[in-house]
C-alpha cells in the first residue's frame, strides 16, 4: 500500500497525517476556519505536504473525518484535488469493528468511532477511550466490541475560556501541566480545577464504569491534544495515544477501501 492521507477536522484544529504503510507521520495543523474556502484548504494541505518534504510523493488517497460540517465537504473537495480520488469518508454504515446497534447515532461525532475503531485495533476490548480536546469525550465498548456509551464534557480549555468569558475577574489562560492539587493564587487555582479535576474525574470514572459494568480486564486509552498535561492526574493504568484516531481512520479506510 502507497501512502494515504488522514485527516481529522475538530472544533479548533484540523490534523493532516500520511501513512506509508502502517507507519504515521503527522504533517501538521491548520484552523478549524469554517470561511475557509475548498482551494485554500487545498492550499494549506498542500502547503504541508510541501514542508514535509512529500511535495512529489503520489498519494492512493484519503480518509477524512470531521465534526464540522461547514468544512466537511469543502475539505473533502481539497483532498480530491491533492489525490485525485474521492476521499473516503466514513460513517457508522461501513466496516468499522465497532457494533452501534444499540447505540443513537444521528448526531454521534464520527471521531468517537474512530478513536474507538483505533483503540480495539491496537490494544483490544474492553475498551474505554479518553479524548481531551476542545470537549473531553469518553466512550466505550465491551469484550465484543459493542458501543455501551459515553460522556461529553467540557473540555480543559473550554472550562478556562468559559470562566474568563463568564466572570468579571477571573484571567484568561492557557492550559498547561501543574503539580498542585490545590492552588496557592487564582491562577493557580484556575489550573488545578480543570487540568487536575479533569484527571481526578476520570480517575473515578474508569472505577466506577470498571465496577458498573463487570469489565474485568478494561483498556483504558488517552488521546487528544491536552491529554499529555492530564495523564498526571489519572490515577489508574493508562495507555496515552496522541495518534489513535489517525490510527482509526486507516483502520477503516483500509477495510472500505475499493
Amino acid at each position: 500500500m502507497s501512502r494515504v492521507l488522514a485527516v481529522d477536522i475538530g472544533n479548533s484544529n484540523i490534523v493532516v497525517g500520511s501513512f506509508d504503510g502502517n507507519s504515521y507521520r503527522e504533517l501538521g495543523r491548520l484552523k478549524s476556519d469554517r470561511k475557509l474556502t475548498e482551494d485554500e484548504i487545498a492550499e494549506g494541505f498542500a502547503d504541508l505536504i510541501d514542508k514535509a518534504g512529500l511535495k512529489e510523493i503520489s498519494f492512493e488517497g484519503s480518509v477524512l473525518s470531521s465534526v464540522v460540517t461547514e468544512m466537511t465537504d469543502k475539505a473533502a473537495g481539497a483532498l480530491k484535488k491533492i489525490t485525485g480520488k474521492d476521499a473516503l469518508i466514513p460513517t457508522t454504515t461501513m466496516n468499522t469493528e465497532i457494533d452501534v446497534s444499540r447505540y443513537d447515532t444521528s448526531s454521534l461525532g464520527f471521531d468517537r468511532i474512530a478513536d474507538l475503531s483505533g483503540a480495539v485495533s491496537e490494544y483490544g476490548c474492553p475498551v474505554m477511550v479518553c479524548d481531551l480536546g476542545t470537549c473531553t469525550t469518553i466512550t466505550v465498548a465491551d469484550e465484543k466490541a459493542k458501543l455501551v456509551g459515553g460522556m461529553i464534557c467540557p473540555g480543559v480549555q473550554l472550562s478556562l475560556d468559559a470562566e474568563a468569558q463568564r466572570t468579571s475577574k477571573l484571567p484568561q489562560l492557557t492550559a498547561r501541566g501543574t503539580d498542585k492539587l490545590l492552588g496557592t493564587d487564582t491562577e493557580s487555582n484556575m489550573i488545578a480545577g480543570t487540568v487536575a479535576a479533569t484527571g481526578i474525574m476520570l480517575t473515578g470514572l474508569i472505577d466506577r464504569v470498571t465496577r458498573e459494568y463487570g469489565f474485568d480486564d478494561l483498556k483504558v486509552v488517552i488521546t487528544g491534544g491536552l491529554s499529555e498535561v492530564v495523564a498526571q492526574w489519572i490515577d489508574a493504568d493508562v495507555i496515552r495515544d496522541p495518534n489513535l484516531l489517525m490510527k482509526g481512520l486507516f483502520t477503516i479506510y483500509k477495510k472500505n477501501k475499493c
